[in-house]
């Protein structure tokens, strides 16, 4: 008996009601369906990024393999089922209206976004290209309300983002007097320099990058520790989930703590649940980032960063965070 593969089929028989034409975030025209009803993320940072707005309509989140130990998160988002985007039967078996991806919109070529569109067209599916830059988080939730039909959930999230630029550019003349380092894998040597995109946070709030080194392709760079301690950082933050925390390594070790951070108590382990607040991935949760920043280094009042940083679990994570939850954030 002659059978066709799910995957073929809908590739040569691709059908499109009530269709409409939209322009994405990267200016490219768009076949969608007038209603959209089923959405699957390309990857990680898309997932958080759209479980605000579309918590209902994503049948499936882009696999990340990071549902273990997560928490501080809607059920409905560890509950949700998770799909390799490398597998095409996988996908159509969802049958998808479209699949969105976040990206940076400004600092990506046009050969990074076509990685994205090959695998819609292999599939014969709409792409819609969303905007990851931290600073244009706004428009981004603009444009997801309008796009799904969401808009009361998109200007939850519009109203607060706003509300974080609105503190980050309140603090622009209050210089920073201090250098920071971000310590990142096991050993704490690999870091995110001077102009990565990782450290965005940095230069946002004007803190100076204790690390001006060569980048490789995904913006990191490994270091010796005795690049390290020439440059005598005065706060060292630690970022990673698990053993790629280097926390309790930089705290208990002989040589770091000849360091000036760690010998002033200013070591910190950046939040990390649901997903870290520096970066990794690049998303929705640098905003709780942002808001922890401005209390250590701009003096902002520590209540109002707890207030704001619980509202912000409330409406991106659908999560009512409690006080003894919050305290516990900053926990290895």
């Amino acid at each position: 008996m002659f059978r066709i593969s799910i995957l073929s089929f809908l590739i040569l028989f691709p059908y499109i009601l009530d269709a409409k034409v939209i322009t994405d975030m990267a200016g490219r025209r768009v076949e969608i369906p007038e209603k959209i009803e089923k959405i699957v993320p390309f990857d990680n940072k898309t997932n958080m990024l759209l479980f605000p707005v579309a918590e209902t309509k994503m049948c499936a989140k882009a696999w990340a393999g990071e549902n273990s130990g997560m928490k501080m998160i809607s059920e409905s988002y560890l509950k949700m089922p998770e799909v390799d985007l490398q597998n095409a039967e996988e996908v159509l078996r969802l049958n998808p209206d479209i699949l969105v991806v976040g990206t940076f919109v400004n600092k990506n070529t046009k050969k990074e976004i076509t990685r994205y569109t090959k695998f819609a067209e292999k599939i014969n599916k709409p792409l819609v290209v969303v905007d990851l830059e931290l600073m244009n988080l706004d428009s981004t939730y603009m444009f997801l309300g309008e796009l799904l039909n969401e808009k009361e959930n998109g200007l939850k999230c519009v109203n607060f983002i706003r509300s974080v630029y609105s503190q980050v550019e309140s603090y622009k003349s209050n210089p920073v007097k201090a250098s920071a380092y971000i310590a990142n894998s096991k050993t704490g040597l690999r870091t995110a320099p001077e102009g990565s995109s990782h450290a965005q946070i940095f230069e946002l709030l004007g803190i100076e990058n204790a690390i001006k080194a060569p980048m490789d392709a995904k913006g990191f760079s490994m270091i010796s520790i005795e690049e390290l301690m020439a440059v005598n950082p005065d706060y060292i933050f630690c970022m990673g989930k698990g053993n790629t925390n280097p926390y309790s390594e930089v705290k208990n070790s002989m040589i770091w703590k000849n360091l000036k951070a760690v010998k002033n108590n200013r070591l910190y382990n950046i939040p990390s649940h649901p997903f870290i607040w520096f970066d990794m991935p690049p998303s929705i949760n640098r905003l709780c980032g942002l808001l922890w920043f401005c209390e250590i280094f701009k003096d902002h009042p520590s209540l109002s960063t707890k207030d704001k940083i619980t509202e912000f679990y409330k409406i991106f994570y659908k999560y009512e965070l409690s006080d003894k939850e919050y305290d516990s954030l900053q926990d290895v």
